[in-house]
């Protein structure tokens, strides 16, 4: 289980999109954050463990969310992009187990699941389109990779540990 987040990090980023739907308005609020190196190297060595392990079974080790939410565009869905690329689960898998700490982006708190709180964010260049990936580890005992993201990204990431 993940530590508490800090002060520090609950104050992190704080960027406010607002969203006009017909004669409402609705506000998303999401947290940000940079987590430091070493918080990022035992994220990955730890999804790597699960992914590479001998037991691994790609229908329990993993879950690859590929329903498209209602606001998102079409060509920045996890669906189009895995059909764009040819993508299949297995193929997912083997971007996430090569992912390195120059393609961390950020570190979101996940608003709508807790258990636990962090989602952690990397781009990749795949076949010369950035893909936006948005993944955390879940499970108490029967541990798994949950890729909540895995479409082109729609807007411009940063890389904090790009160097």
């Amino acid at each position: 289980m993940n530590p508490p987040l800090t002060d520090y990090q609950l104050i992190g980023i704080l960027s406010i999109d607002s969203y006009r739907m017909r004669y409402m308005e609705v506000l998303f609020i999401v947290l940000s954050f940079k987590s430091n190196k070493n918080e990022i190297e035992k994220f990955l060595q730890d999804m790597k463990n699960i992914l590479e392990d001998e037991s691994f079974n790609i229908h329990d080790n993993i879950k690859v969310v590929k329903s498209k939410k209602k606001e998102e565009k079409e060509k920045y869905s996890t669906p189009y992009t895995m059909v764009d690329l040819e993508y299949d689960d297995s193929d997912v898998v083997e971007c996430l187990k090569d992912l390195t700490i120059k393609e961390y982006s950020e570190t979101l708190v996940d608003k709508d699941n807790l258990e636990p709180p962090l989602l952690y964010v990397f781009g990749k260049d795949i076949s010369n389109k950035q893909v936006y990936i948005k993944v955390k580890i879940k499970g108490d005992k029967a541990k798994y990779v949950l890729c909540v993201s895995f479409h082109y990204a729609e807007y411009e990431m940063s890389f904090p540990y790009f160097k």
